[in-house]
């Protein structure tokens, strides 16, 4: 017998989707990260090994490697990426980001679940930056926590179109899947909140206590840990703002990795600041500036809180110029000189608005961010609550998978210090990666259509929904219109209700069986075709349907009835359905009635549907303008055949219910049939007609071909378990790793090696090439064939590159300079291949498990004027 295998692949991750062309793959971008899937159809290796015939054997030991370790994902595999360091996965245990669906009107409003769906804030728990602290001032010691809120965002932009992942259109008109935030929509806001409020003394230069001061004494010189990264809060001041007798403003400056000290004019000392040294002298000082020398380099003059950055981008700045304008005064200057200075600012701290201050990174204020100081003053004491810095996009921001939020405002001119001074990031590491499979709306020819979905048992079968009689004119059949009944291998999907003739099964129609419940996971649903029966004045009658799942024939016993009644039960998934007889068993094929939802009578009204392997619920309906449980619908000479395809199953998916979708089948002249898809509005990237795609909130990822003379199309890569995005809130160094877990299989590779001389077309088939293009001709090919064969290779390294063809066809070079690197890069494939990503990566080491994988070493040839 014939058996179809359900084929399941496993989704790339780790890179964005960026339709670059139609591929094999569904128009996804041939991507490293998604190796070997694009190798792979049905657990089969699908192309050629390719080694050059005048190689080293050493090459055919890469090319046994890779052949030899090649593996799939089965059922209940699936692949995670993990940022590794201080990074928290957005999400927990019991709610998880998910996908948007691609259902609005215009990208620009597309509407998903946020953050702040998830949770409004994080702490320490949650991100290690965001760990307790303490505070010391000259008298007393404070406690503070730290916390990212995720706030309402209350401009034009919805709180739910930002802070979403969804499949879009970035701003360099490339497609993929995106986290994204919009223009003018908050990223996220700090918040320093202090157990009980930090206290200090208002004092004169000096130290003496004035009302008038603006010096806050107890709070300078002290040490604060922000978002893991200790500060020397260098100058806390008061500011003048209201015209009332309290000054009421605040200014902080702290600087990263600081040293703070005094010197008098003309003397010298040497620092160490985070293992750099620093030689300042004091040059000069007047009566409101000082200037120093550092390491050689001479700053401008500087008064009191001014600051110049040194040529390291380190900074040097003053907090205090002393100058007795006599003879034998002191000429002093208190300086301090770290990494990185950053400058808070409110002057209304007794009110509860947010502040007009920019947050200040050096000498630059950080547009997008808004600091807020919550305190008190009486002109005796002032005092600290919390710090705020609220943090806002200038731009719409599209963070590919792979990539950084820091990055993309880098790339957009902006100011990536919006992000508290670089302290925190935001990182798409891309979706996980689940098996799927392909629901399709298919075509045998330009007048029929299948729909291939997967039975109860996983095996894949071809529903015959459409054929075009005429013009306008549809018969949910596999042939032609039914002149009598049983000559056009209809498609039954409703039981006999009515007393007509119009449901009964005749010899060859197809029946949809369905059993259980779709919402709650037990539903399964089998194709049959009904083969025909014995008459029952026949030794031993027998009564056939074939499984189009598995190829099987279902053969049962007649039993010998006088009037109408059961003559034989189907078992199916664990499910019993009768049959019944129609009409008169005294002739070979009597027409029968199913029970094709298995509740036990085969006279029900409402029409069955068919519940897919992993969960989906496909109504088949015969007109749009009739219900489907209308029991006079005819199967015959209808005018459109309508498509619903549903998520019923709320335990399949998280919180964000897929949207539903919806075929209308027609017939054109010719006749030929045609389809409308609706639902989801799908996006055809720039560079490409006649297709286009979109993501529901399962992950499934859709691909609709509209060619123009020919029938529509719909794919479906449907998971097995729902695709859930992978954005991580990082600080500090990360490293980001890609994990498969479950059902690994051994893909199946069987003749498929070839000598360079043996094939004919480098496009005509994927390929796996081995060998560079000194020994491989194949090789030397899919790089231009090079003058120098070595051009693009160096010594102690080996390049993994993907070619991609305009037919959909890959081609994958695994080369070195020399044979050995080859190897070494056969190993990497074989036992590292997660770790692969883009479409070029570079390779050196000397084992498989300590090699370096990265990205490939750009040649910068130099240019020479004569």
């Amino acid at each position: 017998m014939e058996v179809k295998k359900m084929v399941k692949r496993l989704f790339a991750v780790g890179t964005g989707i960026a339709m670059l062309g139609a591929t094999a793959m569904g128009a996804l971008a041939a991507d490293l990260s998604s190796y070997p899937d694009m190798f792979v159809t049905g657990g089969t290796f699908n192309g050629l090994f390719v080694v050059g015939e005048s190689a080293q054997a050493i090459d055919n030991l890469a090319m046994t490697d890779i052949a030899t370790q090649m593996k799939y994902a089965g059922s209940g595999a699936s692949t995670t990426t993990t940022v590794s360091g201080d990074a928290w996965l957005v999400g927990t245990s019991s709610k998880f980001l998910e996908m948007a669906n691609n259902d609005a009107s215009s990208s620009s409003t597309q509407t998903s679940e946020t953050f702040r769906n998830i949770t409004t804030f994080i702490g320490d728990e949650e991100l290690g930056a965001l760990a307790d602290g303490t505070f010391n001032t000259n008298e007393n010691e404070y406690t503070f926590q730290q916390f990212l809120f995720f706030d309402e965002i209350a401009t034009s932009v919805l709180d739910a179109q930002s802070r979403i992942v969804k499949y879009t259109e970035d701003d360099g008109d490339v497609t993929g899947d995106y986290f994204y935030i919009a223009n003018g929509a908050q990223i996220a806001r700090y918040k320093l909140e202090f157990g009980s409020a930090a206290s200090s003394d208002v004092t004169d230069s000096s130290g003496t206590a004035s009302t008038s001061g603006t010096y806050l004494d107890d709070f300078e010189n002290r040490d604060i840990s922000l978002m893991g990264k200790s500060y020397s809060l260098v100058m806390a001041r008061r500011t003048s703002s209201l015209d009332d007798v309290y000054q009421n403003g605040m200014k902080l400056t702290l600087m990263a990795g600081a040293t703070t000290d005094t010197l008098l004019e003309g003397e010298s000392k040497t620092y160490t600041v985070a293992g750099v040294e620093y030689d300042v002298t004091l040059s000069y000082v007047d009566a409101t500036n000082a200037k120093f020398i550092v390491n050689g380099e001479s700053t401008n003059k500087l008064a009191s809180g001014e600051t110049y950055v040194l040529a390291d981008k380190s900074e040097v700045g003053v907090s205090e110029v002393l100058y007795q304008a006599y003879a034998g005064g002191i000429h002093s200057a208190t300086f301090f000189v770290g990494a990185q200075k950053i400058e808070m600012q409110d002057d209304n701290i007794t009110g509860q608005a947010e502040g007009t201050y920019n947050l200040k990174v050096g000498s630059e204020d950080i547009d997008g961010t808004t600091v807020w100081i919550v305190g008190t003053d009486n002109n005796v004491t002032a005092t600290i609550n919390t710090i705020e810095l609220n943090m806002s996009a200038e731009d719409d921001y599209f963070v590919s998978a792979g990539g950084k939020l820091s990055d993309v405002i880098a790339a957009a001119g902006e100011e990536k210090e919006v992000l508290f001074g670089n302290m925190f990031d935001i990182e798409y590491a891309g979706l996980t990666g689940e098996a799927t499979h392909d629901l399709r709306l298919k075509t045998s020819s330009s007048r029929r259509y299948n729909l291939e979905l997967y039975d109860g048992d996983g095996n894949s079968v071809d529903i015959p929904v459409a054929y075009a009689n005429a013009a306008f004119n549809v018969t949910m059949a596999e042939a032609g219109d039914a002149n009598a009944l049983g000559s056009t291998k209809r498609l039954i999907n409703h039981e006999e209700a009515d007393g007509t003739a119009d449901h009964d099964i005749y010899k060859n129609d197809y029946l949809i069986l369905t059993a259980g419940t779709s919402s709650d996971g037990s539903a399964k649903s089998y194709l049959l075709q009904y083969k025909g029966a014995d008459k029952q004045t026949k030794t031993s009658p027998k009564i056939k349907f074939k499984n189009l799942g598995n190829g099987e024939s279902l053969d049962y016993a007649v039993t010998t009835l006088t009037t109408t009644g059961t003559v034989a039960t189907i078992k199916l998934g664990g499910y019993s359905f009768i049959v019944q007889n129609a009409t008169n068993m005294e002739s070979d094929d009597f027409a029968v009635d199913v029970d094709l939802n298995g509740g036990g009578g085969a006279m029900a009204a409402a029409a069955t549907n068919f519940v897919d392997y992993y969960g989906s619920e496909w109504v088949i309906n015969y007109t749009a303008v009739n219900s489907p449980s209308d029991n006079t619908l005819e199967v015959t000479n209808e005018s459109f055949v309508r498509i619903d395809g549903s998520f019923p199953n709320a335990d399949r998916y998280d919180n964000y219910a897929p949207t539903s979708v919806v075929l209308n089948i027609t017939a054109t002249s010719g006749p030929e049939l045609r389809a409308a898809f609706s639902g989801l509005t799908l996006l055809t990237p720039d560079g490409e007609t006649e297709v286009s795609y979109g993501y529901d909130s399962m992950g499934a990822f859709y691909t609709f071909s509209e060619p123009a003379s020919d029938p529509d199309e719909l794919t479906i890569a449907y998971p097995e378990n729902q695709r859930l995005p992978q954005v991580y809130i990082t600080s500090g160094a990360t490293t980001t790793a890609a994990s498969a877990s479950g059902n690994m299989v051994a893909v199946e590779v069987v003749d498929a090696t070839k000598l360079d001389s043996e094939v004919a077309s480098v496009s005509a088939q994927n390929l796996i090439v081995v060998g560079g293009p000194c020994v491989n001709s194949v090789a030397a090919e899919l790089l231009g064939n090079p003058v120098d064969c070595t051009e693009g290779f160096t010594a102690g390294k080996a390049r993994v590159k993907l070619f991609e063809n305009a037919n959909g066809n890959v081609a994958m070079l695994v080369a070195g300079y020399m044979g050995t690197d080859t190897r070494l890069a056969g190993k990497v494939i074989a036992h590292r291949s997660a770790e692969l990503s883009g479409t070029e990566v570079e390779i050196e080491g000397t084992t498989y498990s300590d090699a370096t994988i990265g990205a490939p070493t750009t040649v910068v040839e130099e240019v020479v004027v004569e």
